[in-house]
């Protein structure tokens, strides 16, 4: 069953997140900024002493969430955010201890 509907608009991960405002016009230097600023945050930021898997997936979680917003505030086709959006949903469940189909590995034929 899939986690997200189809519109744009309608879709939600499976924690509420903290939606950056948009700054300016879509895909303009303010929103640009925000973007750069949020994957900054995201990767850059001072790692704690004990920085963990879960809190790397958490920044992850992050950077993938402001692209994905970023994608949505210029426009861009639906099919790109939705999928941006499963990838942020599929760490979010690795984090609960639940193992997505999208990351697990395939299994060849012997």
């Amino acid at each position: 069953m899939p986690r997200h509907n189809r519109s744009v608009t309608a879709r939600r991960s499976p924690k509420p997140r903290k939606r950056a405002p948009v700054a300016g016009l879509p895909g303009s230097s303010k929103s640009k900024a925000e973007l750069f600023d949020r994957l900054q945050r995201a990767f850059e930021a001072i790692p704690q002493a004990s920085e963990t898997p879960q809190r790397m997936r958490e920044r992850y979680i992050d950077a993938i969430d402001s692209v994905t917003d970023y994608l949505e505030s210029i426009g861009a086709d639906a099919l790109w955010v939705e999928r941006f959006d499963e990838l942020s949903g599929a760490l979010e469940d690795l984090i609960e201890g639940k193992l997505p189909a999208i990351l697990r590995p395939e299994v060849p034929n012997a």
